[in-house]
């Protein structure tokens, strides 16, 4: 009897799992489409083909979905990062992923002010993770991690080409060292 309560309860779990995932991944794609401001719920369930009940028992509202995006990415971003030995080469990475982040682009262009905003807010569960991400990623002390966090961030605003990303990584690594 338990083991069949443990596979419902792991069924379930998985199904949680799945259909949040889909409910991120699409107010990602619809952030890259439309920005963040004109993306709405609705349209995040419907493109997700999930129910709205499903979409807020999720998620409370849209800011609860754009911080679920942004630490999916950062997620990700870290984990391409990391697979890079050398700091120049991770923040190469980093860099070259928030230049060309297509919903962030977007939202930044449709947004400027909302994206301000929320970057202006620094506390929180999700700031500590981009800031333990990042300085995993550049693997120095907090004044170095500190450093690469602002250079980092005056990209969403004023995205660098690949060049640009490579030869100011290299900068960056050497000033943390």
């Amino acid at each position: 009897m338990e083991s069949n309560s443990a596979s419902t309860y792991q069924y379930q779990h998985s199904l949680h799992r799945k259909t949040r995932n889909a409910l991120v991944t699409t107010a990602l794609a619809l952030m890259g489409e439309k920005g963040l401001s004109q993306t709405n719920m609705i349209e995040i369930a419907d493109r997700a083909r999930v129910s709205r009940a499903s979409l807020y028992n999720h998620f409370r509202d849209k800011n609860e979905v754009f911080l679920a995006v942004v630490e999916m990415e950062v997620e990700r971003i870290v984990q391409l990062a990391l697979r890079e030995r050398d700091v120049a080469a991770r923040l190469a990475i980093v860099s070259k992923e928030i230049s060309a982040h297509k919903a962030l682009s977007m939202s930044v262009a449709k947004d400027p002010a909302t994206i301000a905003s929320l970057l202006a807010r620094h506390e929180g569960d999700l700031w500590a993770k981009v800031y333990q991400g990042l300085a995993s990623v550049v693997a120095s002390d907090s004044a170095g991690t500190a450093l690469a966090f602002r250079w980092l961030i005056g990209q969403i605003f004023i995205p660098l080409t690949p060049e640009h990303s490579e030869a100011q990584s290299k900068r960056i690594a050497e000033a943390i060292r």
